[in-house]
């Protein structure tokens, strides 16, 4: 059965976690065969997956990016990430289990010394800002979501509390009872899917606005759009927009400061276990169906 995710223009850690936590979930599941797809971390419920392919969904969710699927014989929907996905793509609630990510609460050392803050942007505000300046000036530090895997996880595991604009921020530190607080994601796609994930652990969702921290990233935040134009200036433009760019800088700085202030999540124990239970018991079912992948 071959592992689908995500891979956009950078690697992305909720995107790349599927590579590095569900071979552990599903020990010699996973090989090239093209007939069988096996669909995991991420919003990737998609309507374009091939039609003849049998496609396995453990714990992804319907994120808006393309029209909802037509759930015919070839899914194989065992549980999905949360309600609102269950409630689009006409499941019963049954079917709800949470993000797959949040097994990484089995396989991760959760007893590790925390200290101080941290800040995880989604990767592309990464790619359009200045984040580490802005981490820099206001004393907090930056979770880099293109590192590799072991590298995030170990950033995340070691802080008391973090600020993140990235869902699987968020869902990896309150699997590893990480304090976090959520900033408001500057694209609005990336919205919708917090709450489908955080209804599944019974929370309520409080997001507090970021700042963009570039010309290039407040270009892109107010027409939802690339500001490619802003990538590479020359000349007198790239002297106004560097100019700019400490003005954002600062300002992104003293907001991360303000949200750093704000109380802190974690879901219930009562509910990240049940969720917990959840993902194993569809885990163990799927093993027992595809012994051979």
């Amino acid at each position: 059965m071959k592992m689908y995710f995500y891979r956009g223009a950078l690697p992305n850690f909720g995107d790349e976690l599927n590579t590095w936590l569900l071979p552990k979930v599903f020990p010699n599941l996973f090989d090239e065969e093209n007939e069988k797809m096996f669909l995991g971390i991420g919003s990737i419920l998609f309507n374009d997956h091939p039609k003849d392919y049998l496609k396995v969904v453990f714990g992804s969710g319907y994120g808006g990016y393309t029209d909802i699927p037509k759930f015919d014989d070839s899914w194989r929907v065992y549980c999905v990430r949360g309600p609102r996905t269950a409630r689009l793509c006409n499941f019963e609630p049954q079917k709800v289990a949470g993000d797959a990510a949040i097994l990484i609460a089995k396989y991760r050392d959760l007893t590790k010394k925390r200290e101080g803050c941290a800040f995880m942007p989604h990767w592309e505000s990464l790619e359009k800002g200045n984040w580490a300046a802005a981490c820099e000036l206001s004393g907090i530090r930056l979770i880099d979501p293109t590192k590799p895997v072991d590298d995030v996880l170990e950033d995340i595991s070691r802080s008391e509390m973090i600020i993140t604009e990235s869902l699987h921020g968020a869902i990896v530190a309150d699997a590893m009872r990480v304090p976090w607080v959520a900033a408001l994601p500057l694209h609005v796609s990336h919205r919708m899917k917090w709450f489908d994930w955080a209804e599944a652990l019974d929370m309520t969702v409080t997001h507090h606005p970021i700042w963009p921290s570039s010309t290039r990233e407040a270009r892109s935040a107010q027409t939802q759009a690339a500001a490619v134009r802003l990538k590479n200036p020359r000349g007198i433009s790239k002297i106004t927009i560097q100019m700019l760019d400490w003005g954002f800088i600062r300002l992104a700085a003293s907001r991360l400061s303000e949200i750093k202030k704000q109380e802190a999540a974690l879901s219930s124990d009562v509910a990240f276990d049940r969720a917990l239970s959840r993902l194993e018991l569809n885990a163990a079912q799927i093993m027992r169906d595809y012994p051979n992948g």
